[in-house]
């Protein structure tokens, strides 16, 4: 899910995973998620800003975990802001 593209698309995703919907990934726009098989192997941006999570619901409150991003950009990796 591109997470951040439209103000409505966050809080859709937190009343999905919250009504039961698996949890899953959410990445801003310019955020890729690389798999190797079905293993996230790393996260990946063309824009610095560009965030990536894993949400899912524990004990019925939904959890944002911040993904490291390596940035294109540069050699160095973003590492994860605090979930608001």
């Amino acid at each position: 899910m591109h997470y951040d593209k439209e103000a409505h698309r966050r809080p859709a995703c937190h009343l999905a995973v919250g009504s039961g919907m698996p949890g899953g990934y959410a990445v801003d726009d310019s955020a890729a998620l690389h798999f190797v098989g079905e293993s996230l192997a790393r996260v990946v941006s063309s824009r610095p800003e560009a965030r990536a999570y894993r949400v899912d619901a524990i004990e019925g409150e939904v959890v944002e975990l911040p993904l490291a991003v390596d940035y294109l950009g540069t050699t160095e990796t973003v590492e994860p802001a605090l979930a608001a």
